[in-house]
């Protein structure tokens, strides 16, 4: 079975549990994680576990200083300023372009054909996605700030 996959040319949806045989047969793994988004990587199971935890430890980063903000003395509701209300009107649409973006690229990395082809486009392809990503997630942080901030505001 996996000769046959691994010689066809065109394109085959694997859904599988075998780690091992989709880091022998993939060239394009998606992840699910169980929220409703979608993690794809260029390679195999390793690759998707690699990038799982690359994701993982930017949250962990990221989670001590969460933590230690309630123990902070209470801060008063402050009125939002110029840069919070341009935020919470432009964000969106930034967040649907990112988005937009995020797709162009993943479908330019979908092609199989493209890492033998061309593997400096390929290579930036997915320089780019990352960026993209990274700039997707800032984006909704900041969006989610700033509306948790103008809704205890009222």
């Amino acid at each position: 079975m996996q000769e046959v996959i691994s010689d066809y040319q065109g394109t085959v949806l694997i859904v599988s549990h075998d780690r091992d045989f989709l880091d022998r047969t993939t060239s394009m793994t998606i992840g699910l994680d169980g929220s409703g988004k979608a993690l794809i990587v260029a390679g195999g199971y390793r690759e998707l576990e690699a990038a799982q935890a690359a994701g993982r430890q930017a949250v962990r980063k990221a989670a001590p200083a969460r933590l230690a903000e309630p123990k902070a003395a209470p801060r008063a509701a402050t009125k939002l300023n110029f840069r919070d209300k341009h935020d919470l009107d432009t964000l969106p649409a930034r967040i649907s372009a990112l988005e937009a973006e995020i797709a162009a690229v993943a479908a330019k990395l979908a092609d199989p054909a493209l890492y033998s082809r061309a593997p400096e486009q390929f290579a930036s392809h997915n320089v780019q996605l990352e960026k993209l990503r990274a700039a997707l997630d800032a984006a909704e942080n900041r969006w989610l700030e700033v509306a948790e901030k103008a809704e205890s505001f009222g």
